[in-house]
């Protein structure tokens, strides 16, 4: 009698772990090795996410990562021109300049879908993934399917360098 319910149940359990013993390879396959953070929201076994951590914090010091740029700078000013910027896609920041002397960061991934934004241009900065354009000078989002603005970075001005803080 309570052999059919129990191999019914036993059943739908191993069907829903055979299901999930593919899906999360499959999830896992499609991290990003530039995001580990990725890999781990998507459920990726936990094998497999800290040899992504040791992988990218053993490469970051050799690659000149964000922390080992910012005392050389991550450009100078002279190389931001007022009312453009330039996205420095490896530390994943845009910097901008407004107007003359005034210098702004952001995170250049963009909040709609998370694509880097790939110019600024006319006083915006622009996502080509799906049309987003942000504000050069507030991050906030004026037009396209983005509803929320690019997170400010903080910068450091130190003469004509211009570094993460």
């Amino acid at each position: 009698m309570t052999d059919p319910s129990t191999t019914a149940v036993s059943r739908r359990t191993l069907t829903g772990l055979a299901a999930a013993g593919v899906g999360v390879p499959l999830l896992a396959a499609c991290g990003s090795d530039d995001d580990p953070g990725t890999a781990t929201d998507a459920g990726s076994s936990a094998s497999s996410t800290p040899s992504e951590t040791a992988s990218s914090a053993s490469s970051a010091p050799s690659e000149g990562s964000s922390s080992a740029a910012a005392p050389q700078g991550l450009t100078s000013t002279s190389d931001i021109e007022v009312g453009g910027g330039a996205i420095f896609a490896d530390d994943e920041v845009v910097i901008t300049q407004p107007s003359a002397g005034e210098f702004k960061a952001f995170s250049a991934v963009c909040t709609h879908q998370g694509c880097l934004v790939s110019s600024v241009s006319d006083g915006t900065i622009n996502c080509d993934c799906h049309g987003s354009t942000f504000s050069m000078e507030t991050g906030e989002p004026e037009s396209g399917p983005a509803g929320s603005a690019l997170g400010e970075v903080k910068i450091a001005v130190t003469g004509d360098q211009i570094s993460l803080a």
